[in-house]
């Protein structure tokens, strides 16, 4: 875990935004699959979140 000098609190907003924008990235790589379909690979984690390939299409998870 990176060292973090805030609240508890904080951490877990700064994990949300985190995962929120690995949502939007995740979005992202599923329209460029929509493009070229079978064209799209990516390895991308964040604070406390990960993007997965399921079936066809791509997901941000929480990594915990």
């Amino acid at each position: 875990m990176p060292m973090h000098t805030g609240s508890a609190d904080e951490y877990r907003d700064m994990e949300r935004r985190a995962l929120a924008i690995g949502q939007q990235i995740a979005s992202l790589l599923n329209d460029l699959q929509q493009i070229a379909p079978g064209s799209v690979a990516a390895n991308v984690s964040g604070l406390g979140f990960r993007i997965v390939r399921r079936g066809s299409g791509f997901t941000a998870i929480q990594d915990r």
